[in-house]
This record gives C-alpha cells, structure tokens and sequence, in this order.
C-alpha cells in the first residue's frame, strides 16, 4: 500500500482541493494497476509520513508489530484508518454454515476495538419502535442527516456531553455506526446543522410521538401537569436573546440562563416541550404552553363533538403554587380546562382543622396526611396537613433561626468590643441586611437597637450600645400552627379530597423528568451562544426524555424499578470486539484474519433485553482477510 495526493476540481466553484488516497498494486488481465483502498480526505499528513504511515495501516491489519514505532498523533490517525479499512471490505460471514473449522495461530490472537453495544442497541429499539425514522424521513432528513440525529440524541442517553464529544463518542468508543450505518458526512459541523434540522421539525416529531406513545403504552391523557426549570449557559451568549440573568435552579447566579417549560401526563410521558427567557416570570408561561398544547394535541384528548363541555372533562392541568396565579387560574377555566392548584396567598376561608381525615399514615416513616374538603365560592379546597412537610419547615425555620440569632449575638457582643462596629447607622444596615437574608426567621422577631443617651447632630456619629430581640407570640404560635398545612383548589367536583390530593402529589412526576433530563441527559450547562442551537440542544434532552421513559415505563411493568442510569451501565458491558488472528488458507498460506463480533450475552443481559420486548439476535458476525504474511 502507498499514499497518492489527488488533485480535484469542483466543478460549480472551480475551487481546487486535495485530497490523499491509501492505494494498493494489484495484478489485472490488461496488467498491474492501482486499485483504491480508503479516500484519507484531507488528512494532516506530510510528505514524508506518506511511506511509514501506509506501512504502520499494513502491519496493523495484518498484525504484525513494527520495528518502529511512529508517533503517538501517526499511530492514532493510522489505528482510525485501519478501521475504516475494516468497515470497508469486511463481508458477513454465512450463518447457514453449521462449523468452519480452520487451523489458527493461538500465539497471533489479539483483540481490540472493544465498543459499548447494549445501551446503543436498546435505545435504537425504542428509537424505531416509535416510529422516529418514519417522521423524520417523511419530513425530507436526508439519511445522513438522519444517521447524525439518531447519533445526537443517543448519545445523550449513553453518553451525555457536547456535540464535539458526541462524535467522538460515536466514532472511537461506541458500536452505534455499525448498528445504523455510518453517515456519509461526518465533520463536526454537520453535527451542529442536523441539530438545526431536527428543532425546525420539533412540533410534528412532538405531535407524532404524543400519539405513538399513547398507541403503545395505553395512556389515558386525562391529567397534565406543568412546572418549569431552567439550565445555565457557559459564555456571555450575547446571541441568545432567551439568555438572561436569573434565579438558577443550580445557583449559578454568575450564569445566564434559560427556561424549560415542560408538559407531562399522569404516566410521566412528555407531551409538549417550550423554551422561555431566562428571566420570565413562571407564572407567565402557563398561557402560551398550554395554548399550543391545545392547538397541536386536542384530537388525541378526546373526540370532538358538539362542544368543548365533551373535551373538558377529560383534561385537567395540575401546577404548583409559582404557576397558580388568579389570571391563570381563570385563564384554564376560559380554556374549559379543569384544575388542580396550590392556593397561592391567605385562604379564602378560615381554617378549621377539625374532622380531618387521615388518608395516609406510616408511623415508622414518619408520614401521617390529613385532608378536609371546603366548598367555597364555587370551588372545591382541600386543606391539607402533612407530618412529614411539618417537620421539613420546622427543620428549616430552626435553621434559619439559629443562624439569625447566632449573627444577631454576634453585633450585639461588638458593641463592647474593641475593633468591632458601634456605629448606629452601620448596625441599622447590617441587621437590615441579615433580616432580608434569613427574612422566615426574622419576621417572627421585633428587634430594637438601642442608642447612647449622647444628644448629637451628625446621625452618622451615632453610637449603638445594645441590641434587643424578642419573639412575636401571636405571629409565632401561628406560623407553628400552619406549618405542614397547604390548601388545594379545583374546579372538579367529581373528586374526593382524597383523590384530588393524589392527583396533586402526583405533580413529583414531572419533578422526577427534570431529574432525569439534568442528571441522565446532559441538559446542562448549555454551550452553545446562539438561540437557535441553545434550543436545539434542550430539545434533543427532551427527545432523549421520550426515549428513556419508554423504557423506564416498559421495564417496570415488569416488576424492574431501577433507573436508566443503571440499565445503561449494566449494558455497557455487552460489547462488540475484533477478534483478529493468523490462519492458514487452502493453499497452506498464512493470512490474517479478523472477525467481528458481540460478546457472549451475561444471565443479567438477557433478562433486560426479555423485558423489553427487545430481540436477543446479535449483530452478525464480520471477517476481514488480509494479505499473506
């Protein structure tokens, strides 16, 4: 084998570019001529490597170890070129043969090129079985656009990063190009655009899995709920207008931000997604997501007849106190949605926690709920006490009260101190900061500070000579009362209060979807700088979402609870190796051989896979002969 630079012309540009060929001499009826091995494209090679880098690709695919080693940057580039070699030539090797016994070199076995398989090939599984390839090519992707997709969003579920790691990932340590085909095109840009082509389709690949998944899975889409999160950008982002300072769910206050709005059903299905500004208001994203719901997924509600009455009583909205403003409420009532909310500010009632019924208790565990159902003004409330929500707030007010009273201890002892601050107007701002800062503490204390007699003009002379707390016992005794106690309210009168307080807590589903989003699906931080590409990247962790929960939802149908995080681990360790090795041919020649293959399937690989409905068939076996030794 030898390299050859080509010199080619486009022929709409004119623009002349280079490119090198790996090429071999073979013996022909017309004479010897050159017969192309691997297009190298343009491959940062000098002339000079030419001759040792062609050798270095001979003694790899034939095994052999070179006298000379070239360097770390040559031996890799020439290591990427021997598997494209592979790829290329290799040929299936035919299953219908029972044996093939061959004489084989036991000293020449080497394996390599161990890739991840179990993860790849389950995510594809649940890739075609819901029917992703069907709208997307429908849609006009292009096949190596839609090799590059699959890659992007599997990559998220596998091994979540950027899409520079992802084709790395893709291309060195994962099996997933030989399970769908190596894209034809694979720079790092071409990454980035199919991104761009797969957000431009995010409404209908949104739509199309709403009713595949509730074909496959039976959903019933009678209750949704809606929350918000928001993730942080690396870099100014000066190209995003979404990209604003805010409250950062991970306390990144040096970061802009953006915000994920999400949809989800009683089963945790994902059934619309929508990005806001970083700064928006929770409770203004309500309207506009639900709105586009609408538009978009009615006729997978119900059947429409007649009027909206049919529809609404097969739809209600669960949100959380942020969201639960009067205008949205009665936004969802105009809408002909039923509700289920957090009543946000004083009750509309005075409480009275008598005749409460205890709907849940556990003694070991600490939980005792008890609900009492209040008509009032046309709405039905549940006043709510949890034990377990009681003794998160006492936990929290005692900590924030000891450390309110610890600061406060600490001026008041300055005060008679040398080198420690007196000064009446400094202390005034000091406590008037801390009170803002620890404010559930310090709204059940009056605090005083007491100034020396000394009559003096200049406030800023002033001196404090003691500071004097004490608590507020009726505000006190009241906060104590209301502590573990919330109130819902809805407009669903068919309910008990002990139903609708399920349906209520049952709003942690979404919790547990922007759990997996953050921690399993690389939704954060957010690299990109442009709006669009930021987008693009949440709704690729969103599309991964539908994917994970697929599963997640198949596998504990089967009595399986355990997270995706795990199965993916476990799967890791079915994988696909090259095993490589010297035979002797018919003609008592020593070639070298290579065959590819996916390992022995473990106790732990099987049941997954039965669980899943997911065919045990490994991919079929591939060899690759070489040239004479």
């Amino acid at each position: 084998m030898f390299i050859r630079k080509i010199r080619k012309q486009n022929g709409k540009t004119s623009k002349i570019y280079e490119c090198l060929h790996l090429v071999e001499s073979i013996r022909t009826p017309n004479g010897p001529r050159q017969r192309l091995v691997l297009n190298l494209g343009n491959l940062d090679l000098h002339k000079s490597q030419y001759v040792a880098f062609a050798k270095r690709i001979e003694d790899i695919l034939s095994g052999q170890k070179s006298i000379i080693l070239p360097d770390e940057k040559l031996e890799q580039k020439a290591k990427d070129a021997s598997r494209k070699v592979f790829r290329k030539h290799a040929e299936e090797i035919s299953i219908k043969t029972a044996t093939d016994f061959r004489l084989v070199d036991l000293k020449s076995i080497d394996i390599e090129d161990s890739r991840s398989y179990g993860p790849e090939y389950i995510c594809l599984s649940f890739w075609n079985e819901l029917g992703l390839d069907k709208i997307l090519l429908q849609n006009g992707i292009s096949s190596n656009f839609l090799c590059l997709i699959k890659a992007l969003t599997i990559g998220r579920l596998v091994e979540p990063h950027s899409e520079r790691h992802t084709k790395d990932w893709a291309e060195k340590r994962s099996s997933l190009y030989e399970l769908i085909g190596h894209p034809i095109n694979d720079s790092l840009n071409t990454y980035y655009r199919a991104n761009d082509i797969l957000f431009a389709l995010k409404d209908k690949v949104e739509k199309h899995l709403n009713a595949k998944e509730k074909d496959l899975f039976a959903l019933e889409e009678k209750v949704f709920f809606f929350d918000l999160t928001n993730t942080y950008l690396e870099g100014a982002a000066l190209k995003n207008p979404k990209a604003q300072y805010g409250r950062s769910k991970e306390k990144r206050s040096d970061c802009k931000i953006v915000t994920l709005g999400l949809i989800v059903d009683s089963d945790g299905f994902s059934k619309y997604s929508k990005t806001f500004s970083g700064n928006q208001s929770e409770a203004a994203t309500l309207v506009d997501m639900i709105k586009e719901m609408d538009g978009q997924f009615v006729a997978n509600f119900a059947e429409k007849k007649g009027n909206d009455e049919n529809i609404s009583k097969t739809r209600t909205i669960v949100i959380d106190a942020g969201i639960a403003t009067e205008e949205n409420i009665n936004i969802l009532k105009d809408s002909n949605y039923n509700y289920i909310a957090v009543n946000r500010g004083k009750a509309p009632f005075e409480r009275d926690f008598t005749d409460m019924k205890i709907i849940k208790e556990d003694a070991l565990q600490g939980v005792k709920v008890e609900v009492k159902l209040i008509k009032h003004d046309g709405e039905n409330y549940v006043l709510c006490r949890s034990q377990k929500k009681k003794s998160k707030e006492i936990g929290i007010r005692e900590r924030f009260e000891k450390l309110f009273l610890e600061k406060l201890e600490y001026y008041k002892s300055g005060l008679i101190k040398k080198g420690r601050t007196k000064n009446y107007q400094l202390i005034l701002e000091m406590i008037g900061r801390m009170k803002e800062r620890y404010s559930k503490a310090s709204q059940l204390y009056e605090i005083e500070v007491m100034l020396e007699k000394k009559e003096s003009k200049n406030i800023s002379k002033l001196k404090a000579i003691d500071i004097i707390w004490s608590k507020k016992d009726d505000l006190y005794t009241k906060k104590i009362e209301n502590e573990g106690v919330y109130i819902l309210r809805t407009n669903r009168d068919d309910l008990t209060s002990q139903e609708i307080w399920e349906i209520y807590v049952m709003l942690t589903r979404i919790e547990e979807s922007f759990k997996n989003l953050k921690s399993s699906l690389g939704l954060r931080p957010v690299f990109h700088q442009k709006e669009v590409r930021a987008d693009a990247h949440l709704f690729i962790s969103v599309l991964a979402y539908h994917i994970l929960h697929a599963i997640e939802n198949r596998l504990r149908s089967k009595g399986d609870n355990r997270r995706w995080s795990t199965i993916r681990d476990i799967m890791k360790t079915h994988q696909r190796v090259t095993l490589s090795f010297n035979i002797k041919n018919e003609n008592d020649e020593i070639v070298r051989q290579a065959i590819r293959i996916s390992t022995k399937l473990e106790e732990e690989h099987a049941q997954i896979y039965k669980d899943l409905n997911i065919s045990t068939s490994n991919l079929s076996k591939r060899k690759l002969l070489t040239q004479n030794q």
